[in-house]
Order: C-alpha cells, then sequence, then structure tokens
C-alpha cells in the first residue's frame, strides 16, 4: 500500500498523522519517550489542554487544534492529571471534556504512536491512553463529553468513556478501527458492548460504519444532540443541575455504578445502597435539607 492510501485509511480512523510518520528503525524514540517524557505531574501550566473550574463543573479542553485535538502521550498525562485534580476537589462536582475548534477528539498523534511495531511496543502506549480512559469512565463524579466535532476511531473511544455524551448535529462518530486491520485499542469497544445491545455495538464496530449524531442518538450511543450554537449552553444547563446537589450523593450514585459494574449481585448492591443512605441520615445537612421542605409544604 502507498503512502498516501495509508494516510487516508489512517485518517478516517481518528488518527492525526503528521509528517515523518513511517519512520525507520524500530521505535526506539518512542520507548525513550515513555521513559523520560514530560509529564503533567507537578507542572504548572498545562500545554495540550485548558481547564476551567466554575460553579461546581470543571471544562476540560483538549486544546490541539492545529491537529485536530489528537490525543499525545504528554496530553494523555495531562488528562489524566486534571481528572485527578478535579477528583480531589471537593468543590468540583461534575467534569465535562469538549476539543478546541471543530474538533472534538480526532484519535491519537501517528506521529507518536506509528513509531510502534508489535506487541511489545504498541502495548505500553495503548495502556497508557487506556488508563486515562479507565480513570475518566472510573471517576467518582460524573463525567460528560460534550461532543462538539467528529469523534472517530479513538475519539469515539474517548467519548463512550465518559458517563454522558451530548453532540452538536454536525458531529459525526464511528468505530472505524477495523478497517485498518486493528481494533479498539483504548477500551472502547468493550465499553460500547456494555452500554449498548449487543447487536447494535457489534455492528458499529465489525462495520467501522460512520453514523451521524441523530443515528448515534437512536442508537443510544449519544444522550442528546444539539444546534451547533446550542451545545454547550445545554450542556452547561444539565451539568449544572447535577452540580447544584450535595456531593457526597453524587458519590453515593457513581458508587452504586461501580459495584453493577464489579459485578455485585443485586441483593449485595441493595444493602450497600442501604448502608450509603443511613451513613447520610441525620447528617447536618440532610437535617437542613428536611427543614427546608417542610417550610416549602
Amino acid at each position: 500500500m502507498k503512502e498516501s492510501g495509508s494516510r487516508s485509511l489512517l485518517e478516517e480512523a481518528g488518527f492525526f498523522v503528521g509528517e515523518n510518520v513511517w519512520p525507520a528503525g524500530t521505535g526506539r524514540s518512542l520507548r525513550v519517550l515513555l521513559r523520560f517524557g514530560k509529564t503533567a505531574k507537578g507542572m504548572g501550566k498545562m500545554e495540550t489542554i485548558l481547564l476551567e473550574k466554575r460553579a461546581g463543573v470543571a471544562f476540560i479542553t483538549l486544546n490541539r487544534p492545529h491537529v485536530r485535538n489528537a490525543i499525545s502521550l504528554e496530553m494523555a498525562d495531562e488528562l489524566r492529571q486534571a481528572v485527578s485534580e478535579c477528583e480531589e476537589d471537593d468543590a468540583v462536582k461534575v467534569l465535562v471534556f469538549t476539543g478546541m475548534g471543530d474538533s472534538f477528539v480526532s484519535g491519537g498523534d501517528l506521529r507518536q504512536f506509528m513509531q510502534a511495531r508489535g506487541r511489545e511496543e504498541a502495548q505500553p502506549i495503548l495502556d497508557r491512553v487506556a488508563g486515562l480512559l479507565g480513570a475518566i469512565d472510573g471517576c467518582s463524579k460524573p463525567t460528560i463529553a460534550m461532543i462538539n466535532g467528529h469523534a472517530i476511531g479513538g475519539g469515539c473511544e474517548f467519548a463512550v468513556s465518559c458517563h454522558f455524551r451530548f453532540a452538536a448535529e454536525t458531529a459525526m462518530l464511528g468505530f472505524v478501527q477495523i478497517g485498518l486491520s486493528i481494533t479498539t485499542g483504548w477500551g472502547g469497544g468493550s465499553r460500547l458492548l456494555d452500554k449498548l445491545p449487543e447487536s447494535k455495538a457489534l455492528a458499529l464496530l465489525l462495520t467501522g460504519k460512520r453514523i451521524s449524531a441523530r443515528e448515534a442518538e437512536r442508537c443510544g450511543l449519544v444522550d442528546a444532540v444539539y444546534p451547533p450554537d446550542r451545545l454547550r449552553e445545554e450542556t452547561e444547563r444539565f451539568a449544572a443541575e447535577i452540580a447544584a446537589q450535595p456531593l457526597a450523593g453524587i458519590r453515593a450514585y457513581l458508587q452504586l455504578l461501580r459495584w453493577k459494574r464489579d459485578g455485585m449481585s443485586l441483593d449485595e448492591r441493595i444493602r450497600g445502597e442501604v448502608s450509603q443512605c443511613a451513613g447520610l441520615w441525620g447528617s447536618d445537612e440532610h437535617v437542613r435539607a428536611v427543614q427546608r421542605f417542610l417550610r416549602k409544604n
């Protein structure tokens, strides 16, 4: 296959293809980057993302518009740090992810990713981003993908790792990896099979079909679709409704979700749910809320 043909397939799969994607050698430079590359830990200003906290909501914007917000290893580290910071900040109750410019996420940055050849070199890279998406998926606070543009390949995997997905009606989504003779590599296929009926999930994975935001809404992949000029307003409205609630209750309901995913039986989950409620019962916050309710009624 000629390089130009390979590039078009890779770009369709949601990867950014830059210059010097096809290096000689066996990926040694990538292993050095993985070992010695700069991470977000301890950094002041983030280089690849923007983080804004406002009224209980953290807005995390992937800020590489020149490459359609392709995820580099540096961006993965900064996103992981941002998620961890928001988890620990009690003033944050909801996390919203979006992309700068016209794209949501265009997948992985192949200037780094395509230096790997074979399992030994690919596994550490895939694990790095899969770990990030696992942190988003397992976050103790609700996460929302505000899909402002196309989410193809890895971008779709990113979106499906969030608890909620709101999309602009102009967005396209698709798990197109199979057309590149690979599969989803960040956990997106497994999550899709959990979120959608098996036949619908398999149809998206096996055909690699790109679908519109409206089609994604009809099959359950997207929760709501809005005109581009209303997407942020509507997403913020929903996030604000959650952020208005007490953090303890938010975390308790996310814990129910984790127990379900961990395979706990229904009886065990119900016992845990009752125990969580008992632990919150009679707190100062509970008493004040009940008193307000009684005064209104």
